[in-house]
């Protein structure tokens, strides 16, 4: 039993430290680079959005190694009503829900919502959740988010001639930071599924239970990142915050549902 327990304790703090690792090195590598570069606002949103699902992707594909798809279904699931529920508390905190009324902003707030519905239905439907079409039918709701969000939303022009100057001594320090980011999430993402296959086995936690408890971990990245965004912008006016963190929203939650689980499922039926 206290074997268990200290299951349960790796658990959290691997899960913890696979968030640490993403918000102090990749995160950090990828504002680095986009200072160096320049990066538009609604890009660094989706870069941003997609970093953060990377604690999700180390979950779910290492549970799903192990043969426990449920517990990474149920990790997508929560992971993205949490980062939901995260995204508008930190609206209304800073006052800025108001701007989310605005019709330029549909599209990506429908995407959002959208990648929570599918993985609800997928948790009620085992057959469908372990099955190669399902991951089919979830890629391509991604790749349709990716085009729609083109053509609706084409380069601002007034982000295009931004002045503001470029300091490329941080490209080279940022790449470093996202290349020992991917290298420390890898790691522990691998004793990760050990970790999970044990208490699932050995004290016959249900995977959902897993799942949910992976869920809370790996949304604390996007926590960080919408309150950062906000902050940073409280004094300025304009929606290019609301922009970003919409973005960050909408890129990670349809990377949870429309790249990570289906990544998952793969892995899954690779070794059933």
């Amino acid at each position: 039993m206290l074997a268990g327990y200290l299951d349960f304790v790796w658990l959290i703090l691997l899960g913890m430290g696979v968030v640490l690792i993403t918000r102090f090195l990749l995160i950090k590598g990828i504002q680095l680079t986009s200072d160096a570069w320049r990066i538009p606002r609604k890009v660094q949103g989706q870069i941003m959005g997609y970093a953060t699902s990377t604690p999700e992707l180390v979950g779910t594909v290492s549970t799903a190694a192990k043969g426990l798809l449920g517990a990474g279904l149920w990790n997508v699931t929560a992971s993205n009503i949490i980062n939901l529920i995260l995204f508008m508390a930190a609206t209304l905190y800073f006052g800025r829900s108001k701007a989310l009324a605005k019709r330029k902003f549909a599209d990506e707030i429908g995407f959002a919502v959208g990648a929570i519905v599918l993985p609800v239905i997928l948790v009620t439907r085992k057959e469908w959740a372990e099955s190669l079409w399902a991951a089919l039918v979830l890629f391509g709701f991604f790749v349709a988010y990716v085009i729609l969000d083109k053509r609706l939303n084409p380069p601002n022009a007034d982000e295009q001639k931004d002045d503001t100057p470029k300091d490329p001594s941080k490209g080279p320090k940022g790449i470093v930071f996202i290349l020992l980011g991917i290298t420390g999430i890898i790691v522990a993402g691998n004793y990760l599924g050990i970790v999970a296959e044990s208490i699932v086995n050995q004290m016959s936690v249900p995977e959902w239970a897993v799942g949910w408890i992976l869920g809370v971990i790996t949304s604390l990245p996007e926590l960080t990142s919408f309150y950062a965004v906000f902050a940073l912008a409280k004094e300025r006016g304009g929606d290019e915050s609301c922009q970003q963190n919409l973005d960050n929203l909408a890129a990670s939650n349809m990377s949870n549902v429309g790249l990570i689980y289906p990544i998952g499922i793969i892995v899954f039926l690779l070794v059933a």
